[in-house]
């Protein structure tokens, strides 16, 4: 009961400001992107074995996923969130210091506002703006329904009862041999950990069907190409994956790729294999479409990949792959800063 009057208040007082406020109030829902600031704590936001976990994590995931949002998270320190979410350069903060801190905030900022409680252990919030007010009633209205289901249940019990934590200070057991031979060829070595942790969890004797082995997973013409003399020995593995990245973005950047579209073909033709990618280049070039923008060519790889190669490739599967190290890499980013 005292959850619905809850909701019921929010919601009322919601569509009061959401009237006031019609001019902005759809910019996040419109925009498709969700700008998330959280502190790493225990139950918040922290790697697992490379993993991204945290149970407000977690929540903002379901909910950027029920209304079709990208979710971006970003840690920023206490002193600058609430002036970056008051000037619009985020969009939620999440606020786990409890009430009576709460009520300073909104002495220093009155235009903003919180949802209901989304745990019931120490009664965190989400704050946003009031022109947002329009993102804070289907926060409201889902957390309300959310309250109801098996999988709040579980999130509770998974960080709040059995206490489900980061196991260490480090992203992979193989972090000092990603940072040396990234450095020499001028990579962040937070990517190539992603790209290990897509590829075998940094697990090193995992072997896939198709033949690729190692933490990077090297397949045989890469291993006798680059000189890797024990594919099951972590070191070798990484380093003959790093060569291998070196090698695609060499031969992509001579195909003309600017710089701040490289990472997305280098990531494709790690997956895929750089022919492939070239023919999907050439049927995007066809197409009257710019080969060198990624986007073209993931929407040619999405709309005709059977026809071009007239094999078994998934190139949804080699869309995923881009986007989940990408994906990983905003995290590492923000849990082990340069």
């Amino acid at each position: 009961m005292k959850v619905k009057i809850l909701l019921l208040t929010a919601v009322m007082l919601t569509f009061g400001v959401a009237v006031r406020s019609n001019e902005n109030r759809q910019n996040v829902l419109k925009s498709k992107r969700l700008v998330i600031a959280m502190d790493t704590c225990s139950y918040n936001y922290f790697l697992q074995k490379g993993n991204p976990c945290g149970y407000q994590f977690e929540l903002l995931e379901l909910f950027a996923e029920h209304k079709g949002l990208s979710a971006d998270f970003r840690t920023v320190p206490d002193s600058l969130k609430f002036d970056m979410l008051n000037k619009g350069s985020i969009d939620i903060v999440v606020f786990s210091n409890g009430f009576d801190s709460l009520y300073s905030v909104f002495n220093k900022y009155k235009n903003i506002c919180s949802s209901i409680p989304l745990d019931d252990t120490v009664k965190s919030v989400w704050l946003t703006v009031e022109d947002n007010m329009s993102l804070m009633l289907e926060i409201n209205v889902w957390a309300g329904k959310l309250k109801g289901d098996k999988i709040y249940n579980s999130l509770h019990a998974k960080y709040f009862k059995h206490k489900y934590r980061k196991t260490s200070g480090s992203l992979s057991p193989y972090d000092n041999i990603l940072k040396k031979y990234s450095a020499e060829i001028g990579m962040d070595w937070r990517l190539a950990a992603s790209i290990a942790y897509h590829e075998s969890k940094f697990k090193p004797a995992v072997a896939s069907k198709s033949g690729a082995v190692g933490v990077m997973q090297l397949m045989p013409n890469t291993v006798r190409s680059f000189g890797v003399k024990n594919v099951y020995d972590p070191e070798e593995n990484i380093k003959g994956g790093i060569k291998l990245i070196a090698y695609l973005t060499d031969i992509f950047r001579k195909k003309g790729i600017p710089e701040d579209e490289l990472t997305n073909y280098v990531l494709a033709a790690y997956n895929a294999g750089h022919g492939k990618i070239f023919r999907f280049m050439d049927e995007t070039e066809n197409s009257g479409l710019d080969k060198n923008k990624w986007s073209n060519v993931h929407s040619v790889i999405l709309m005709k990949n059977a026809s071009v190669l007239k094999s078994k490739f998934s190139g949804k599967e080699t869309l995923k792959f881009v986007d989940s190290v990408l994906k990983n890499y905003k995290h590492y980013q923000n849990f082990f800063p340069m």
